[in-house]
């Protein structure tokens, strides 16, 4: 479990126009929801967070929020629920914070790894290999917290899924999903279908503002047309040579 620090003040000016200006400055208004205790507003650096944020590569983090002005002595220890980002800049706007305890068990939601997807039996025989969820929420201590769940895909054929049902958790980790949400899948898909299934700049970022949502499928890998198929069709639209 990876705990990192992030300096914070308790925030006690509040409004629309405060929080522009706080914004304009460089700091994000947040808020510390309690475990058993008071609701805390506070601000602290975006790029500080931002920084931290880049660095995850999509794992968990939690954070050690040193809050200056805080009634409580000692840092919070948090996981982060939501970002709300700027649809033009991408600048963060507000994040909401969910204090933890080390003893009690939280959800949280865990990214996808889907392995030997290049390996795939169902995309050998000329299927694609879709991927349904990004992230699937569990339920575990904060020291159990895995930082990926993993999902094999070389012997999944054409027309074969893998379902939350099936997913290997590991011990004390368990999935809080609908068990028959499928998670990876491998459909049989014509070449045309493929390229109109790849999902555009647009789609994948609208799917990452809903963490573990997918609007449609995501297409990790297709069989590659045979070779000199290619190189056939350049040749058809090379003029011909003058003599």
């Amino acid at each position: 479990m990876k705990q990192v620090p992030l300096s914070a003040k308790i925030r006690t000016a509040r409004g629309s126009s405060v929080a522009r200006r706080m914004r304009a400055e460089g700091v994000v208004p947040a808020e510390i929801y309690g475990h058993k205790a008071e609701n805390q507003s506070i601000e602290f650096s975006e790029k500080e967070f931002v920084k931290i944020i880049s660095s995850a590569k999509g794992e968990n983090i939690f954070f050690a929020l040193n809050v200056e002005g805080s009634k409580n002595s000692g840092s919070v220890l948090a996981v982060v629920k939501e970002i709300q980002y700027d649809k033009i800049s991408n600048s963060v706007l507000h994040a909401d914070f969910h204090q933890v305890n080390m003893k009690e068990k939280i959800r949280i939601k865990i990214p996808i790894r889907v392995l030997n997807g290049d390996t795939c039996e169902g995309v050998k025989e000329g299927g694609v290999l879709q991927l349904s969820m990004r992230t699937v929420e569990v339920q575990c201590l904060p020291t159990e917290v895995p930082e990926a769940i993993q999902v094999d895909a070389a012997h999944l054929g054409i027309g074969s899924a893998v379902h939350v049902s099936d997913l290997k958790l590991p011990e004390g980790v368990k999935a809080v999903q609908n068990a028959g949400s499928v998670v990876v899948s491998v459909a049989q898909q014509m070449a045309e279908e493929v390229k109109a299934a790849a999902p555009t700049a647009e789609g994948a970022a609208a799917a990452a503002a809903v963490p573990g949502a997918a609007a449609e499928p995501e297409v990790l890998t297709a069989k590659k047309k045979e070779e000199g198929a290619a190189d056939a069709k350049a040749a058809e639209k090379k003029p011909a040579e003058k003599k």
